[in-house]
């Protein structure tokens, strides 16, 4: 999915600044947030591609952070979040390359200090794909944190599901990222091309999903 410099501004990520250091998880107020938005029918997207790999997506862990009932938004990021902001969208096909419409993204992720909110939602939520199998997500590139004697890469996880479809537990990873090498749970197929647009990154991922 390209996403353009219109969409960026649309949804503010060119005039945000980032932050320091924000509060301990959970700390900002959750009115703060911005309403999730709406996908534009004339948004300026590629056609489902007359051939893809037959293969689905990867399972990736699901570590010990997912919490059951994330609020239904695509905007993840409240004004004075640390971090850098992040524009991410993409397409959910099936493995013939049907788009999948419906299908529901559960999403969570570490906040710019690599911490988790166990109390309430801050950096989690879950969205629904279009018509076309279209989804938009808009947060910030999550922050590190030490597993052992390491730390493990940037990663968002995602939890899809669609009717007709085997569910997915997995993660999205970043390029460049120099803890990506030698982390015990990176999946290749998992990283991301990033680029930067503005005053955020951008990136996008299309996930496969076979039938049930």
């Amino acid at each position: 999915m390209m996403l353009n410099r219109r969409k960026l501004l649309q949804f503010g990520l060119g005039s945000l600044v980032l932050a320091g250091c924000s509060g301990r998880a959970g700390s900002a107020p959750r009115d703060a947030i911005a309403p999730t938005p709406q996908i534009d029918d004339d948004e300026e997207l590629p056609p489902v591609p007359a051939t893809c790999a037959a293969v689905a997506t990867a399972d990736n862990i699901e570590g010990p952070f997912y919490k059951r009932g994330a609020p239904n938004r695509s905007v993840l990021v409240a004004p004075g979040d640390a971090g850098e902001r992040l524009a991410l969208g993409g397409r959910v096909l099936s493995t013939s390359c049907e788009p999948i419409g419906d299908a529901v993204l559960d999403i969570w992720q570490a906040d710019a200090r690599g911490g988790y909110d166990l109390d309430g939602f801050r950096f989690r939520g879950a969205l629904t794909t279009d018509a076309q199998g279209r989804w938009q997500l808009r947060t910030i590139v999550p922050g590190r944190y030490l597993n052992g004697n390491r730390y493990r890469p940037a990663h968002l996880h995602v939890k899809l599901r669609a009717k007709g479809y085997r569910p997915l537990t997995t993660q999205l990873y970043f390029d460049g990222d120099p803890y990506n090498e030698g982390d015990d749970f990176i999946v290749s197929s998992l990283i991301m091309a990033t680029r930067k647009e503005r005053d955020a990154r951008v990136a996008s991922f299309d996930f496969a999903l076979a039938p049930a």
